[in-house]
Formats: structure tokens, C-alpha cells, sequence
């Protein structure tokens, strides 16, 4: 895993250049972690009057659906912000210069040591845009061959393989991951499970 922002400093390069109507006078990070930077943007609003619009930005990430003989993979972790166990399906940061799919290969097969023959991206999105500036792309994986888990220093997870026809109720199981939820829905939605 990088660390967070870039060495080089680059920050927000994946932002687009704002609404000429919203013009940001000034943009501060008033936080920096090795994960996430948070800060604000003081921003000339439509009426002429400015506002600071606080963020936290986060590293894009990747999550992966992956099937294999009709069973969904998902993680088991504890998670220390919620407190609580959950079923996940696999996911991670998208390092510098990877691709999705190449992000998505790399963390499936480290959290739950299988490699994908096939991926494909089905959605790339924005997520929490009121506070978060963080990007993350849904990917589909197929054609598993069982490799090696690598799990970084950090990561305590068990892969556990779902029954395909289950795997949109155990996500739903609370306490719910969005993330989760939104992977097995896309994937749904394109006939994939």
C-alpha cells in the first residue's frame, strides 16, 4: 500500500477544474495522515458570497466481485471504526500508475489468493461527494485459479466463498457495507451473478 498523498505532492489531480460559477479562492489541507488529507476549499459561491467547504480526501480503491463455481468471495474482517465483524468482498487502493483491473487482479489475489483470468470494470464512481473526495471503480472477476494469499502486515482476514444465489442477502446482513452492496448490485444488475 502507498503512502497517501504522492510523494511528489500532487494532490486532487483527479479532480475536474471547478464551475466557473464556483470559483475556489483557496484550497488547504489542514490534516495530513499517511491515509487521507483533510482540509477545505474556500469557494466563491454563485451569489458572490464564499463559503468553506470542508473534505477529507481518500486514495481511489477498487472493489471486486469475484465468482468462482457459482460462490461469491468475500473477506471476513473486523472492522475498529464500526466495531464490529464484517463479510466483504475484496478491495483495496489503486496504487500509482495501476489500472483498475490491474488494481482489482493485485487485491483479489493477495486478500484471498486466487488470480482473475478475466476482469472487467462495470462502474466508476464518486463516493459521500458532500464530504469525501474519493473515487472508487466496481470490477467484475471471473476465471479463478487459486494462487497465494499475501495480506500486508495490517490486513486480519479470512476469505469465505459465498453461494452466488446467497451472496445479496449476506451482504445485506447488518451491519451493512455499502461498498459491498454496491459491487453485488452492479454485478446483478449486469446478469454476472
Amino acid at each position: 500500500m502507498r503512502d497517501y498523498p504522492p510523494e511528489d505532492g500532487r494532490r486532487h489531480e483527479h479532480l475536474p477544474e471547478p464551475h466557473p460559477d464556483w470559483r475556489v479562492v483557496e484550497s488547504v489541507p489542514e490534516y495530513e495522515t499517511g491515509w487521507f488529507v483533510g482540509g477545505y476549499d474556500l469557494v466563491e459561491q454563485p451569489d458572490g458570497t464564499r463559503k468553506r467547504y470542508y473534505w477529507a480526501e481518500l486514495p481511489t480503491a477498487v472493489v471486486v466481485t469475484a465468482v468462482t463455481d457459482d460462490h461469491v468471495l468475500f473477506v471476513e474482517q473486523y472492522r475498529p471504526t464500526i466495531r464490529h465483524e464484517q463479510l466483504e468482498l475484496p478491495a483495496g487502493v489503486v496504487e500509482a500508475g495501476e489500472s483498475f483491473s490491474a488494481a482489482a487482479e493485485r487485491e483479489l489475489e493477495e486478500e484471498t489468493g486466487f488470480r482473475a483470468e478475466s476482469l472487467s470494470v462495470l462502474e466508476e464512481v464518486w463516493v459521500a461527494t458532500g464530504v469525501l473526495r474519493h473515487k472508487r471503480a466496481y470490477v467484475f472477476a471471473e476465471g479463478l485459479t487459486p494462487t497465494q494469499q499475501d495480506l500486508d502486515p495490517s490486513e486480519f482476514l479470512t476469505p469465505r466463498a459465498v453461494p452466488v444465489d446467497e451472496a445479496l442477502s449476506t451482504a445485506r446482513t447488518r451491519p451493512l457495507n455499502e461498498a459491498t452492496l454496491q459491487g453485488l448490485t452492479l454485478a446483478d444488475e449486469e446478469g454476472l451473478l
